[in-house]
């Protein structure tokens, strides 16, 4: 079974921190996980359907957003519950820095969220109805929690890989929108194994593992058509047949993006199955470059110093 490869990703921590700085490096920093902080600001947008210019899209992706705040709190919740288990000390620096990452996405998509608001949408009532789902499903187990996060941490993986890898996806979303998507996807790959590190490491099993995955696709699709049919509505475009018909087939058609994910999606129900089994050394390294590097497109969006 593979985890934290702990030559690779000090490589790669090495190459995202000036070695002055390497002192005060946050934990998650050196093992290749650094929180960064980004400011996003869309006061001044003018993006209207901002994927694709189309409202089935937009609202597909802006649900998925809406539930990424209450949806990450219940990440951090789910793997800090366990954390004085872990006696591995790579491993406790990888969730230092999954922690900070996903605090970071967080307040990003917070400002999304209050911009998809602002446009007299409901952004803020999905937020709440998701908050009181998680709620009740926090208070089952410790154990399900942890199993549900790596399920969804398994699919934010995926869709992280998938948006970094292929250009007209990523190039789809309006340039105002399009950094907090690429910052995030980003670090999605690099701390994809941590959750699942974590639930190896005390005790979780498969039986479990793959039942939750079961449960958690079940929930999650009706979570996502849901939501994304309340924007849809709000917004006039419920009944919008073309438009609806059109997003449908390149989400879910033969081709489409959910669809050609399908093969990695179902190895997570491999018993020998870990995220680094999808190598995406090579894709990070990329990003990281082009977003953070020294001449990185998002640089000038990074505020302060990363969270310790």
């Amino acid at each position: 079974m593979t985890s934290l490869n702990t030559t690779a990703i000090t490589t790669a921590a090495a190459t995202t921190m000036p070695l002055s700085d390497a002192p005060r490096q946050p934990l998650g920093a050196k093992v290749g996980i650094p929180p960064r902080r980004v400011a996003m600001n869309f006061d001044q947008s003018k993006a209207g359907y901002w994927y694709a210019d189309s409202p089935f899209l937009t609202y597909f992706w802006s649900a998925f957003s809406v539930l990424l705040p209450e949806g990450e709190q219940f990440f951090v919740e789910a793997v800090r519950h366990y954390r004085d288990q872990i006696t591995d000390e790579n491993l406790k620096a990888g969730i230092s820095g999954f922690i900070g990452q996903e605090a970071l996405h967080t307040q990003g998509h917070q400002v999304l969220n209050q911009f998809i608001n602002d446009k007299q949408l409901p952004a803020a009532e999905l937020e709440a109805q998701l908050k009181l789902l998680l709620d009740t499903v926090a208070k089952i187990h410790p154990r399900l929690n942890l199993a549900a996060t790596i399920c969804l941490e398994h699919f934010t993986a995926l869709l992280g890989e998938q948006l970094l890898a292929e250009v007209d996806h990523h190039m789809s979303a309006h340039e105002d929108i399009r950094p907090l998507w690429m910052w995030h996807a980003l670090e999605e790959t690099e701390h994809k194994a941590v959750a699942w590190d974590v639930y190896e490491q005390t005790g979780g099993s498969y039986v479990v593992r793959a039942g939750t995955m079961v449960i958690t696709t079940a929930v999650l699709g009706a979570v996502m058509t849901y939501a994304t049919g309340r924007l849809l509505a709000a917004d006039g475009q419920l009944f919008n047949v073309r438009d609806n018909v059109k997003g449908m087939r390149a989400l879910f058609g033969r081709q489409g993006r959910m669809t050609r994910l399908l093969p990695k999606f179902l190895d997570f129900f491999r018993p020998d199955f870990h995220p680094n089994d999808h190598d995406t050394k090579a894709l990070v390294t990329e990003w990281r470059e082009k977003l953070f590097g020294a001449d990185g497109e998002m640089n000038h969006l990074l505020k302060g110093k990363s969270l310790h």
